[in-house]
């Protein structure tokens, strides 16, 4: 499954709760009001994963480019990086 901006939300990390919960209530199992609370039990999971994956997303670009910017840095003082010790 990717996460990319198209597909982000046609994609949901609760889609099988989702589903349970309509076959559930589609075999009359359960009633509307203990439809709604799982539905609304999934829209908190999907908002807190969607925010979770923007800091991820967000924390990843800052290392990367604070590593990729003292690379650069070290090879203009005439460094060379080959792994984590200088040559």
């Amino acid at each position: 499954m990717s996460d990319s901006d198209a597909t982000r939300k046609r994609h949901r990390v609760t889609d099988p709760l989702r589903l349970y919960a309509d076959n559930m209530y589609a075999n009359n199992l359960i009633d509307g009001p203990q439809l709604n609370a799982m539905r609304r039990i999934a829209d908190q999971i999907d908002s807190e994963h969607e925010r979770r994956m923007d800091q991820a997303r967000e924390d990843s670009r800052k290392h990367t480019c604070n590593y990729m910017s003292r690379i650069i840095a070290d090879y203009k003082r005439g460094r060379k990086w080959k792994r984590k010790e200088y040559e």
